[in-house]
């Protein structure tokens, strides 16, 4: 049986830090049917409002057969996602999976370039 660390070698626990960096730049987010209907009902829209405002087509053939859609980008070289303003999500309470489960249970590998939060932890 090993011994755990000392108490000075505990890593710190994620804390964002609001840098908005995880919602720009190359990349997609996923939803499927569950998700959008929630995203719809939180906007007052209807699921078919919601998927032809906010989303597009995946590029992932098996992604489109499954239904499923991806979120769309603001114009320009940032490419910020469609609910970004002001590095803050407006769609928070009721965001998609991929975006509650970064980075604690999914990451990029150039992370550290990007997450300020990471960087800190």
């Amino acid at each position: 049986m090993s011994t755990p660390p000392p108490d000075d070698y505990a890593i710190a626990p994620f804390v964002c830090l609001g840098c908005g960096n995880c919602c720009r730049g190359d990349g997609f987010v996923r939803v499927n049917s569950t998700e959008i209907s929630r995203l719809a009902q939180f906007l007052s829209l209807t699921d078919d409002e919601f998927r032809a405002t906010y989303t597009r087509v995946p590029e992932d053939l098996a992604q489109a057969a499954a239904g499923d859609r991806w979120l769309t980008e603001r114009p320009g070289p940032e490419r910020d996602c469609i609910f970004l303003e002001n590095n803050r999500c407006l769609v928070n309470p009721v965001k998609p999976d991929q975006c509650v489960g970064f980075p604690t249970q999914w990451r990029t590998p150039d992370i550290m370039d990007y997450c300020e939060g990471m960087r800190r932890a």
